[in-house]
């Protein structure tokens, strides 16, 4: 079943210097700071008396023809702000996270060949899969083609991205 499309709730930017927004979020869900390799992207929902919240966070580094994808995490607590309808609305657009992931992929799809994620969590996993990701074969890695590749450049660029490890 297709998703929906995004709610107009939810706001999704670049941020150069994400840490003031969701440093605390990143630090709480990894245990260390933001790495400092760009590009940010945060989604925000917008609170019926205009509050923006920020709930969730990625990071799409450029690595050679290929954008890694990594510190993917949600802010359970920005859910309290939202009302049912905007619940079934987030519901039916997959999540806040499958959103800015698709940001990054369209944002992005210019400057690669493809994104790859590293991911270990099994609801995460269903995410990345809504999203677009699909699974490369190796153990966690995953793989969003959003262009024509022929087979052995595929290939290549899989071996590249399990090549790093864990990202």
């Amino acid at each position: 079943m297709p998703l929906a499309e995004k709610p107009d709730f939810l706001l999704i930017s670049e941020f150069d210097h994400p840490a003031a927004v969701v440093g605390e979020l990143f630090q709480r869900k990894f245990g260390h700071p933001i790495p400092e390799w760009k590009h940010d992207v945060v989604a925000f929902v917008r609170t019926r008396d205009g509050t923006l919240v920020p709930m969730s966070y990625t990071k799409f580094m450029p690595f050679g023809s290929m954008f890694l994808v990594g510190g993917c995490c949600t802010d359970g607590r920005a859910f309290a702000h939202l009302d049912d309808a905007q619940k079934a609305q987030l519901e039916a657009a997959g999540s806040a996270m499958v959103q800015v992931l698709r940001y990054g992929f369209q944002r992005y799809a210019d400057r690669c060949d493809a994104f790859f994620g590293y991911c270990g969590d099994a609801r995460a996993w269903e995410v990345d899969l809504m999203a677009g990701f699909e699974p490369t074969g190796h153990d966690k890695l995953l793989v969003h083609w959003h262009k024509p590749i022929n087979a052995q450049m595929k290939r290549g660029l899989v071996a590249m991205a399990q090549a790093i490890g864990p990202f």
